[in-house]
């Protein structure tokens, strides 16, 4: 018999779980007890594979990492990986970032976002359906500390252009760079994430920027 109380603190977080579920926290989320520390957050918007997160939390054990993956088969494969590596600084969650950020996530309390090839619905029907866009970077900024940042990459040059119209038309960020990568000489396995290694060995350029908020850098 489960004794009572026992499903509400299965609902709770727990320090030593990878996977976080959003019905933890109903009653408000704090990422100090996420974590079980109070290091600078940063947050990735559609993991993956998983190579970012893993890669970033092993240079920067000081910072913690939360990671969203909205796809059941990438969510899983990104589980396995995280905890096969051991990195005790992030935390993962399979929901719709929007929602979550939106309905969860505090005021001024992320040092980064990171948004990596997000899905370019190319078809000019779907184009609606596409992350970045002004709304959301305006999401995104107030869950963003004073000076914090959001940092994009694409492979596709025309999304490319609408992220960095995004970004220079919303108000209170500075743009911190705009450059196309060109793969030459560059080595594969330095990628930061997978779908980047990938466009690296075909020899197919990508596109990085990044914007920051008005105030002193965290």
């Amino acid at each position: 018999m489960i004794s009572p109380g026992a499903e509400l603190q299965q609902d709770r977080p727990d320090a030593r779980d990878v996977e976080i579920c959003i019905r933890q926290f109903d009653d408000g989320l704090s990422f100090s007890s996420m974590f079980s520390t109070s290091n600078p957050i940063e947050v990735e918007i559609g993991s993956g594979r998983g190579r970012f997160i893993i890669k970033s939390a092993r240079e920067n054990p000081h910072v913690n990492y939360l990671g969203i993956e909205r796809a059941y088969k990438f969510f899983h494969f990104m589980k396995q990986r995280v905890e096969e590596a051991q990195v005790d600084n992030v935390r993962l969650l399979q929901a719709e970032a929007d929602y979550f950020i939106w309905g969860y996530v505090p005021p001024e309390s992320v040092q980064a976002f990171h948004i990596y090839f997000p899905d370019p619905w190319p078809k000019t029907k779907h184009r609606r359906r596409r992350i970045v866009n002004p709304d959301f970077f305006d999401l995104l900024c107030g869950r963003l500390v004073p000076g914090g940042c959001i940092h994009l990459a694409t492979d596709f040059a025309e999304y490319f252009e609408i992220m960095l119209k995004t970004g220079r038309g919303c108000a209170g960020f500075e743009e911190i760079y705009c450059r196309r990568i060109d793969p030459a000489g560059i080595d594969p396995e330095s990628a930061a994430t997978h779908y980047e290694r990938r466009f690296f060995m075909h020899g197919l350029p990508i596109y990085r920027a990044a914007y920051r908020k008005a105030g002193p850098q965290p």
